[in-house]
């Protein structure tokens, strides 16, 4: 059996990005789009994933980007002199890299994240993490302890496969490649610390090398080559609008192309022809229940 989470990230971050993740799930193939608690559009994506309830929802865990959820002054360790989120996962890991990164203020800001969701009146599918933040194994051991507390049972590891013979294709996706390919080692210890809190994940992840790079050709590639169990596929719609240029992001034209991908009608074609079905994290936390 080959299942495929299709996961839109950033869900919350402005109104165009909700908009395209909305239009991905009901007219496409995204199955699952994870919230970003601290960002300007929260409130709307609220309305529409309570709107839309086979939309399953994670959170976008955000210890990267504008301010926290958690009171600043309880969390001094994550945050620069305005009292914002480092900006960078890079200034990030050198906090970690010198042990200035406590691991109760990210728990207590991960609750604080979780606890906001919650109270909105979502019910939490799986946790990932902005900029793949969970990586550091600080910030994956305090999520890792802490998820039992709020009965979320499933965490995405980003272990990407990746193909060198197509990442050669432009220096771009090499940088990405060797990125994901470090996030996948970094991972490495990751499994054996999930079996211990019961805590379910993917068979296999992709998207880091092609993000901002995707093609048709690729995705029906992808497709076509999907490994047996469960994969999440990673992607980040959105409207290049004039709210999206008032963030920091990377990814503007690139949210319209995969928008565009994601809404291609021979997908449901292919995926049937190859036996795929889409699903969502919630049937991977309540797989073997």
């Amino acid at each position: 059996m080959r299942l495929l989470i299709v996961n839109a990230d950033d869900f919350g971050l402005t109104p165009g990005i909700n908009r395209a993740i909305i239009e991905a799930h009901t007219r496409g193939i995204v199955t699952s789009a994870t919230l970003m608690a601290n960002m300007p559009a929260f409130d709307e994506a609220v309305q529409l994933a309570k709107a839309h309830p086979t939309l399953g929802v994670g959170l976008h865990f955000n210890l990267t980007q504008g301010r926290p959820v958690a009171p600043p002054d309880k969390v001094c360790s994550l945050l620069n002199e305005q009292g914002e989120f480092l900006g960078t996962s890079t200034q990030l890991w050198q906090r970690a890299l010198t042990r200035r990164l406590q691991r109760k203020e990210i728990v207590l800001e991960f609750r604080a994240q979780v606890e906001k969701v919650l109270k909105a009146g979502l019910q939490l599918t799986h946790v990932d993490s902005h900029k793949h933040a969970h990586a550091i194994a600080l910030v994956f051991a305090a999520i890792n302890a802490t998820l039992g507390l709020y009965d979320i049972r499933a965490l995405r590891l980003p272990r990407e496969p990746v193909r060198w013979s197509q990442a050669c294709h432009s220096l771009k996706l090499l940088k990405q490649a060797l990125t994901a390919s470090a996030l996948s080692y970094l991972c490495r210890d990751f499994q054996r610390q999930l079996d211990a809190t019961a805590t379910r994940t993917t068979t296999t992840f992709f998207g880091i090398t092609q993000t901002g790079c995707w093609s048709k050709r690729w995705l029906l590639d992808l497709l076509d080559r999907l490994p047996a169990g469960t994969s999440e596929l990673m992607c980040h719609p959105g409207y290049d609008d004039a709210a999206l240029r008032q963030i920091a992001t990377r990814l503007r034209a690139s949210r319209a192309a995969e928008l565009e991908l994601l809404l291609d009608a021979e997908l449901p074609v292919l995926l049937r022809s190859r036996g795929i079905e889409l699903v969502s994290y919630a049937a991977l936390a309540g797989a073997g229940e």
